[in-house]
């Protein structure tokens, strides 16, 4: 995320939808850089493996929820990822809002949360490191 394996950001109002917003506008991208060995190949000769994406929110410290995707199909290399790939904002607007008493959708409580990004490759061995996203509010 960001060229880094760890960022933080200071989401000032707690306002799930302008976290959103920085993404949308190129603020902070997801970068999903891998390769692959030994994976099948396609009619083109081109390797394909296929990347289960898990998010992970944390609040203080302690697990508040999680989304797992169904794998997906990818070319091994360099891809920008849109924010929707991965439900940090809605893990953030549902889970995290339900410490707030705000009267709006998507309110964060205060409080310091890291949401974890994960991918594991199905079928084929090797890893890909974690990233994690710090949200003080």
């Amino acid at each position: 995320m960001n060229n880094s394996s760890k960022i933080e950001i200071k989401l000032k109002d707690g306002n799930a939808v302008d976290l959103f917003k920085q993404f949308k506008m190129g603020t902070h991208q997801i970068k999903f850089i891998f390769e692959g060995k030994g994976l099948p190949r396609d009619e083109q000769k081109r390797q394909i493996a296929l990347v289960e994406f898990q998010t992970t929110l944390f609040k203080n410290g302690k697990q508040i929820g999680a989304v797992k995707r169904q794998p997906m199909p990818f070319f091994p290399g360099e891809m920008l990822e849109p924010v929707e790939a991965f439900d940090i904002i809605n893990l953030l607007s549902t889970t995290a809002s339900k410490f707030s008493s705000s009267s709006y959708p998507g309110k964060v409580a205060p409080g310091t949360y890291e949401v974890r990004l994960t991918a594991k490759m199905i079928g084929v061995k090797g890893e890909i490191a974690p990233v994690s996203l710090v949200i003080f509010i």
